[in-house]
């Protein structure tokens, strides 16, 4: 796996990434639910900022749980909180 400065897991729709927020934070896991960078999918615009540290443990989790998610795509992007973070 590359190294990247972000790595985001990019969803379909809205619910398959609350569901995959609220599983991962149950598990003392980071997740940020962020704007999908549209250099990497305009798929639903809702996609989880994640450490690269957990990817194959996501992976791991979303198999178990029946978690659906799209893909986990690494970016080497400016990250700016006011505008890569909902709330």
């Amino acid at each position: 796996m590359e190294d990247y400065l972000h790595y985001y897991v990019l969803f379909q729709n809205h619910t398959d990434a609350t569901a995959m927020y609220r599983s991962l934070k149950s598990k003392n896991m980071y997740a940020q639910i962020s704007p999908t960078p549209r250099e990497l999918s305009v798929c639903c615009g809702v996609s989880l900022l994640v450490k690269g540290e957990d990817v194959e443990d996501i992976k791991r989790i979303a198999s178990e749980e029946k978690l659906g998610y799209l893909e986990i795509s690494g970016l080497n992007n400016t990250f700016d909180n006011t505008r890569h973070r909902y709330g």
